[in-house]
């Protein structure tokens, strides 16, 4: 597994904070289920550069 480093805005830093106190849950295993979500979400696991948009 790679590690990443990103910054957070304070709000949203605490607001995960509350969360996983909430449900129990790490800070890093709620960002990486946000994450899975949103690439689940876009299809991210299903791109195919030779279909990539002219820019």
């Amino acid at each position: 597994m790679r590690r990443i480093t990103i910054s957070v805005p304070d709000e949203a830093h605490r607001a995960l904070k509350l969360l996983g106190i909430l449900e129990g849950k790490a800070f890093g295993t709620i960002v990486l289920e946000a994450l899975e979500f949103y690439l689940k979400d876009k299809d991210a696991y299903n791109l195919d550069v030779s279909k990539r948009l002219d820019v």
